[in-house]
């Protein structure tokens, strides 16, 4: 590759950490980000994001028990952390398919990212979504977490289908 075509470079940072957090930090990368310190890097200056910009829009940041949620909320989907922390979900379902490896709704012909691209076209709120598909809330706000902690192979389905649409095949759906 010439100087010309080569990829532009990536800055790099480097942070000096006391020992506490330093070892912190090596733990919770090696937990949830499969021992990759730049993973958990990156996860970290998106959360701090998130949460300066809810601030910023005159949000409050708060924790409080999962039965314990109010009406309407927001939260910040983690990857890494979701995986280990929820691996059985409630309401998604896998299914064998020849090249599909999402999650699907359990008793739909659904996937969870095609139910999450649907209510960010149509800018549903969950409690719409519930509404719309008949289904819970808790089962929209699992494929939304779902699909935002799987965003790559979400992506890289939407990808495939729209070559599929292109090429006049049928869409490829699950096995009820």
């Amino acid at each position: 590759m010439t100087p010309e075509m080569s990829p532009p470079r990536r800055p790099r940072v480097s942070v000096d950490l006391p020992g506490e957090n330093e070892a912190a930090f090596r733990h919770l990368a090696s937990r949830y980000f499969r021992s990759t310190p730049s993973d958990a890097i990156r996860v970290s200056v998106a959360l701090l994001l998130w949460l300066v910009r809810s601030r910023e829009a005159g949000k409050r940041v708060i924790a409080v028990p999962g039965d314990a949620l109010p009406e309407r909320f927001e939260e910040p989907v983690v990857p890494g952390l979701e995986e280990v922390l929820a691996p059985e979900w409630a309401w998604l379902v896998s299914r064998p398919h020849p090249w599909r490896r999402q999650l699907w709704i359990k008793g739909r012909r659904l996937t969870a990212g095609d139910l999450a691209r649907t209510m960010e076209i149509e800018d549903w709120s969950p409690e719409r979504a519930a509404a719309e598909f008949d289904l819970p809330v808790d089962a929209i706000v699992e494929a939304q977490r779902y699909a935002a902690a799987n965003r790559d192979l979400v992506e890289a389905e939407e990808r495939e289908d729209r070559l599929a649409a292109e090429a006049g095949m049928p869409r490829a759906s699950g096995t009820e």
